[in-house]
């Protein structure tokens, strides 16, 4: 089974950032990119409880294994 991969959303006019593992991004991407385009809301969950992403508030999204290292991003 693949390794999760660490995931950093960064939101437009914003200093926040979400940090959180998925396991298939593939998946993970294409579901982002429909919630962007309907202008939907991304649901996790993290240790601090359900958290809810509007879409369209995405800046950008970053891809890494390991913490400094990053590997891909959706800009």
């Amino acid at each position: 089974m693949a390794k999760a991969q660490k995931v950093k959303i960064s939101l437009q006019a914003s200093l926040k950032e979400y940090e959180f593992e998925v396991e298939d991004i593939k998946k993970f991407t294409a579901e982002i990119e429909v919630l962007i385009k309907d202008k939907g809301i991304y649901w996790f969950t993290d240790e601090d409880g359900e958290i809810g992403i509007n879409a369209g508030n995405i800046n950008s999204i970053e891809f890494s294994k390991d913490q400094d290292k990053r590997e891909a991003g959706l800009v």
